[in-house]
């Protein structure tokens, strides 16, 4: 396979091809544009890839607005992504249709004016967003397969949730819970949803004991210097 069929779909190739051919005598006093932070399976994830995730905020509903840390959390995130994709990709089909459809929801999520600011401070164009937002729903659907439907939900569970935690929560607020059963539905997706993540969080676990994950620190001390500079 060639350096273009494996690295070409980022518009910043030619910088990951700089420092993949660099020797090893090669030295610059200027940061790096760009680097290498991971490759898992072969695929790399590199700093170019996190600084868009995290200059416009693909990844504020995963990690909140924290800013400690922040980067390295998108990388380990991306690094799960990337793993859960390449295992199963072949198997999981998403129509044109679809992939519109979700290309235009996340665009029309995030601020207009964010966005038209960074794309100028990055140099990039709006498409250049677009593998992100694709993988990101690549990822989910693949999720949602694997997990979403086999989640199991009991009354039993639903009743204990409704009494030890939604109750309790609703009568702090003030607020007088309504009957149990106008809720089970309500707490029947809530339940799922957090059986379903710790599910998910379980087998990425696992998966990563099988991956072929190589983190290089040179890039991630760059990354560091990058989000200490005043």
């Amino acid at each position: 396979m060639s350096f273009k069929q494996r690295y070409g779909f980022r518009p910043w190739t030619f910088l990951v091809w700089a420092a993949l051919t660099a020797g090893p005598g090669a030295q610059s006093t200027a940061p790096p544009l760009d680097c290498i932070l991971a490759l898992v399976n072969d695929q790399p994830v590199t700093l170019a890839d996190i600084k868009i995730l995290d200059a416009f905020g693909l990844y504020d509903a995963e990690l909140g607005k924290a800013a400690g840390g922040r980067q390295r959390a998108i990388l380990e995130k991306l690094i799960d992504l990337r793993m859960v994709i390449d295992l199963v990709r072949e198997r999981v089909a998403l129509s044109p249709e679809r992939t519109a459809s979700a290309r235009q929801d996340a665009l029309a999520r995030l601020e207009p004016a964010r966005v038209e600011r960074e794309l100028a401070r990055l140099g990039l164009v709006l498409d250049d967003l677009l593998p992100y937002l694709e993988e990101k729903l690549l990822y989910r659907e693949i999720i949602s397969l694997r997990f979403s439907r086999s989640t199991i939900v009991t009354l039993k569970e639903m009743e204990a949730y409704y009494q030890e935690v939604y109750k309790p929560a609703l009568e702090k607020r003030g607020q007088k819970p309504p009957p149990v059963l106008e809720v089970l539905n309500e707490i029947e997706a809530l339940l799922k949803e957090e059986k379903s993540a710790r599910q998910v969080d379980s087998w990425i676990k696992n998966l990563r004991q099988q991956a072929d994950i190589q983190v290089f620190d040179a890039c991630l001390n760059a990354l560091d210097k990058e989000q200490n500079r005043p």
